[in-house]
């Protein structure tokens, strides 16, 4: 992560300025009302839709709730939260996810422990929770939206992964130079819980809910065919999943619906369509990228799906 950012996000702030002389944490800058449940507005000083905020350090952080689902990603030293009397200790790299009926308290951080909050609010996980169907996230969402739903919180370890790394870089520098824009939030968060719920079989350190065998193989094969979409094969994924062909493709058709094959091309045609839409990319490497050699094929794959060809789809955006 740029050191220029790091810096700022690091920067000592007036509370923690009282705190390193000897005050302790006012729960009125938190929170509305009798107990702790810290609200958003009393935070950003209005309804915020989605912002991020360091973890104030040199003090334990007393037991509390939100009104908001908190993503705490830890980009130095390290910091621990403890959830229903479990230490959870969160490393640099590390992000845990918390929905709005979690309460939980924080140890103690130094100065080089910086965790930083990303705060999002109802409103903003309803505008994903599309995204979010089939995924590790699916019962979390729908706990959050509930009044009275179960606290759920999910641990990640993602220190290494680069494309995760680069997500949560742009999603702060976002957050801390520019006034969020709301679409770019929401493409920015969707995608990154894209990422944790496709490699949450190896990323996926604890979570509240426990998954079978069978939603962890789905996503499993989901994982594959979005990182693998350029190369994949049924006879690569067997030797990942340690199956026969013939059985994992039996598999996959029970589980999804399709075969394979038409998992694949759904994947090939939609990063094709965003290539499109997105980039001035010539059609004929937008073809090569997305892993096909033949055009026709390509072309009428892309109109079967979409009712009309690449260029026209380009022209008319």
């Amino acid at each position: 992560m740029e050191k220029e950012l790091i810096n700022k996000l690091s920067a000592i702030t007036e509370e923690e300025k009282r705190l390193l002389s000897g005050g302790k944490i006012n729960s009125r800058d938190y929170a509305v009302g009798d107990g702790f449940s810290i609200n958003a507005a009393r935070l950003k000083g209005g309804e915020p839709y989605v912002f991020q905020r360091p973890h104030t350090r040199f003090a334990p952080f007393p037991e509390h709730t939100h009104n908001f689902v908190e993503m705490v990603t830890v980009v130095g030293g390290s910091l621990t939260h403890i959830i229903d009397g479990r230490e959870i200790h969160l490393d640099t790299g590390d992000i845990l996810i918390m929905n709005k009926h979690v309460s939980h308290s924080v140890n103690r951080a130094d100065s080089c422990d910086l965790g930083i909050n990303i705060i999002m609010s109802d409103e903003f996980f309803l505008d994903i929770s599309h995204e979010l169907s089939g995924t590790v996230f699916e019962d979390f969402a729908g706990e959050n939206a509930k009044k009275d739903g179960a606290p759920m919180y999910l641990h990640f370890r993602t220190n290494g992964q680069k494309q995760i790394e680069n997500i949560i870089e742009n999603l702060l520098f976002e957050l801390t130079e520019y006034t969020p824009d709301n679409t770019v939030m929401t493409r920015m968060v969707a995608l990154l819980f894209k990422y944790l719920s496709l490699k949450s079989k190896k990323l996926l350190l604890y979570s509240t809910k426990s998954y079978t065998p069978e939603e962890r193989r789905k996503n499993e094969i989901k994982e594959y065919i979005f990182s693998s979409y350029r190369t994949a094969s049924l006879a690569e994924l067997s030797k990942i999943c340690h199956l026969s062909t013939p059985y994992l493709s039996k598999v996959i058709s029970e589980y999804f619906g399709k075969s394979f094959k038409e998992l694949l091309i759904d994947e090939r045609m939609k990063r094709a369509k965003e290539l499109v839409l997105k980039s001035d990319m010539p059609i004929s490497k937008i073809i090569e990228v997305v892993g096909y050699e033949n055009e026709s094929y390509f072309h009428r794959e892309f109109k079967k799906r979409y009712n009309q060809s690449p260029l026209v789809m380009r022209r008319h955006q």
